[in-house]
């Protein structure tokens, strides 16, 4: 019986050392693909069309701010005095500023990236422990990190710059709504004025 059972001991022994190095064979295929080179490259791709697309958005924008601002300019007479270099200024403080926000937004998508990437490698290093062969998570490593990447593209496709120079809407109302205000009085001055003069000859 005790030969028996040391032999059962022994089979019991040398299956748990098979499933180990099975285990660990797994792990390191997991750990081989999200650790891929390839991987690093796709994500800085990804972080360099979100910044280009995102520039481009932002430089769209700054022209018709700057448009904008030079209506609103003329309509007050302030083109060529300091009040035009004033703001000119600011609309370039406020340029440099969203160029930063820009550049957070991409470092933020990138770390999200790989964040996920390192969420899924968790979740299959622990799949592994429970019997998942080397092919197979190898396999869903690289879906895991395809998906990862199209779910961060298309997360990413919608969320632009946004409105990066609405704090100068203020601004451009007022300068029309002043301009407005002075064509109405100059008209009411010529009706009035004319009618006045026309009374007293």
């Amino acid at each position: 019986m005790s030969g028996g059972g040391g032999r059962a001991a022994n089979e019991a022994n040398r299956q748990e050392q098979a499933r180990q190095r099975a285990i660990a064979g797994s792990q390191r295929r997991i750990n081989d693909v999200f650790d891929s080179p390839g991987r690093e490259a796709d994500i800085n791709d990804f972080m360099g069309a979100l910044r280009e697309r995102s520039l481009s958005d932002l430089d769209r924008q700054k022209l018709d701010a700057d448009r904008q601002l030079r209506f609103a300019l003329a309509r007050g007479g302030l083109i060529g005095g300091s009040a035009q270099v004033d703001q000119q200024r600011r609309m370039g403080d406020d340029y440099a500023r969203n160029l930063l926000k820009l550049e957070r937004g991409v470092q933020g998508a990138g770390s999200e990236l790989r964040a996920a990437d390192q969420d899924a490698r968790a979740r299959l290093i622990g799949l592994a422990t429970q019997g998942l062969d080397a092919t197979t998570g190898a396999r869903q490593a690289a879906e895991s990190m395809r998906n990862n990447l199209q779910s961060a593209s298309s997360t990413n496709l919608v969320n632009d710059i946004g409105n990066a120079f609405s704090g100068w809407s203020n601004f451009f109302t007022d300068a029309r709504d002043a301009a407005a205000r002075r064509r109405a009085d100059q008209q009411a001055f010529g009706l009035y004025g004319g009618m006045g003069g026309g009374y007293g000859s």
